[in-house]
């Protein structure tokens, strides 16, 4: 008798959360119609999962959903179809809760950091492939100067490679990907063949990381190993 009347108690209590949470819903709900009373309502597009700098317009779907606001609160740029941005990608990370606008979307070449350079006399072009994270998350372009960070395993040793190193482009794909975008940054180097052997070395044993160096920036060289860091 004891272990019903338990189960009839908790099952009450467990209605009653269940209660009271659909009248928080509820009451939430009612003020928001209450504070949009009186306004005039657009239907808007709005992020609900975040979406990936470098997303096709087209490949978004599913992370927007239609929304309603006060026609005040919606900038003049706001997107209520994805029709309007067809053929374009975005040109930010986009999180849950923006209102999808024009300017978070363009062409590719913009994203990918504009038109390229050509190689200066005496220099030679290669090409690194690492994650955005060690890339400065894609915010190169044409004409910028990076370090660039070689950083090894065994043993755990880091050090700057390079300095002063003359970015060609940047591109958020893979090469010969044709139109479709990867989650990999491509940055096109101007170097010397001294620089070139040692970029190569940390790709392909190591791991890269670039900064965007400016005409004050501290360009010092140390090597730093676990000890290093930790004394």
């Amino acid at each position: 008798m004891n272990v019903n009347k338990r189960l009839v108690a908790a099952g009450a209590a467990v209605v009653l959360a269940v209660l009271g949470v659909a009248s928080l819903v509820m009451y939430a709900n009612d003020a928001k119609e209450r504070a949009f009373e009186g306004a005039e309502l657009v239907s808007v597009l709005q992020v609900v999962a975040e979406i990936p700098a470098g997303t096709k317009a087209e490949d978004i779907d599913g992370s927007v959903a239609t929304v309603r606001l006060p026609q005040a609160a919606v900038p003049a740029s706001a997107l209520a179809r994805l029709d309007d941005v067809s053929g374009q990608v975005t040109t930010a990370t986009l999180v849950p809760g923006e209102v999808l606008v024009t300017g978070r979307f363009g062409t590719k070449e913009e994203v990918n950091g504009g038109s390229k350079t050509t190689v200066p006399a005496g220099l030679q072009e290669i090409t690194i492939q690492i994650d955005p994270v060690r890339g400065l998350d894609g915010d190169l372009a044409a004409g910028d100067t990076v370090g660039v960070f070689a950083s090894y395993d065994d043993p755990k040793q880091t050090n700057v490679a390079v300095n002063r190193v003359l970015v060609l482009g940047a591109n958020l794909g893979g090469p010969g990907d044709g139109e479709d975008l990867t989650a990999d940054l491509v940055v096109r180097l101007a170097v010397t063949s001294e620089q070139a052997t040692k970029i190569v070395h940390a790709g392909q044993f190591g791991h890269l990381y670039l900064s965007k160096q400016n005409a004050s920036a501290d360009v010092g060289r140390q090597l730093v190993g676990t000890e290093d860091v930790l004394r």
